[in-house]
């Protein structure tokens, strides 16, 4: 089986000669951009033999000048299309990882979701565990103002999903923020976020058969994206206590993508030996489910590409097992 026709049966119920893995890292700074970005997802996917293509996005919408202080401030968010330097060099990164993978990958594109967009316009991106709500005291403090900015980067946000399929990416992953319960009460989340994520993920749906929900940080409260019914659902399985099979449970009609912790444990420090019988609990515990072998969330910049490999050839030693 090819690695599309594995990922596309999986998602259309068929079977498949075993389970489909997804991993990803951060590449470093000098990788981030431009041709060298495109050697490294090659290279990455070469030396890992996973499934799944994912293209990291490190051009945040951010104009690189403008610092959202207070409520006072939320005139200042903006919205971005095609014109801008960052959808275009995202474009060109998605349509040369396509040209030089020659169709062997499927390929997603990531798109940060909408209170991530939100809070890297304010100037703080990489602080939003510390930071994260001023996005919720802006609601508070200017709600209409507010719907007005997240309308504004929702419709940002659909038109990457357009480029990014246009320049050659066949799925989308949708990094998504806000479930936190330390935020957004549930009656805000409702209010304020919500009508917006879900304008975006329909969109999504409307464009691609291959999307992926990735529910970031911890202290979820996972019912919040039930109503988004991503094809296939990933989060912190280790940071929130929310097994895979409560998640599969909780998203019945979703393909589940995880497994390993991303930061530290069996796959970052574990012996071959180790990834190996985590890889079989893992298979053991989905048995009979639709899933995807990946990690909590991204892998450490350093981590070795051997590591990722091991957890792939557990796979298909497993696969008659399973």
């Amino acid at each position: 089986m090819t690695r599309r026709e594995r990922l596309y049966n999986l998602i259309n119920g068929r079977k498949v000669d075993y389970c489909p893995s997804g991993f990803w890292v951060h590449f470093p700074q000098s990788c981030r951009h431009g041709e060298q970005a495109v050697k490294a997802h090659l290279e990455f996917m070469k030396q890992t033999d996973t499934d799944i293509m994912k293209v990291m996005n490190e051009n945040i919408l951010y104009d690189g000048e403008t610092k959202l202080m207070s409520s006072r401030d939320v005139g200042k968010f903006r919205g971005f299309g095609k014109k801008d330097r960052i959808f275009q060099d995202q474009m060109e990164i998605i349509r040369r990882i396509s040209e030089c993978s020659k169709a062997e990958y499927p390929i997603l594109a990531t798109i940060h979701g909408l209170l991530a967009s939100a809070f890297h316009e304010t100037g703080f991106a990489g602080n939003f565990t510390s930071m994260g709500y001023c996005l919720a005291l802006f609601c508070r403090e200017q709600p209409n103002e507010m719907k007005l900015a997240f309308e504004m980067i929702a419709e940002t946000l659909m038109e990457l999903v357009d480029c990014s399929l246009e320049a050659g990416a066949e799925g989308i992953f949708y990094a998504a923020l806000g479930g936190e319960k330390r935020y957004f009460t549930d009656e805000e989340y409702q209010e304020f976020v919500l009508p917006y994520e879900k304008k975006i993920y329909d969109y999504i749906k409307t464009r691609t058969r291959f999307d992926v929900l990735h529910i970031c940080k911890n202290g979820i409260g996972f019912e919040r994206y039930v109503e988004l019914k991503p094809t296939i659902v990933n989060w912190g399985v280790y940071t929130n206590g929310f097994s895979l099979t409560q998640g599969s449970e909780l998203f019945a009609e979703s393909i589940i993508l995880g497994g390993f912790p991303d930061r530290q444990g069996v796959l970052v420090d574990g012996s071959r030996e180790e990834v190996f019988n985590h890889t079989k609990q893992v298979l053991n515990e989905m048995k009979g489910k639709r899933m995807i072998i990946g990690s909590d969330c991204t892998l450490p910049t350093e981590i070795a590409y051997d590591r990722i490999r091991w957890v792939v050839d557990s796979v298909k030693e497993l696969a008659e097992w399973r």
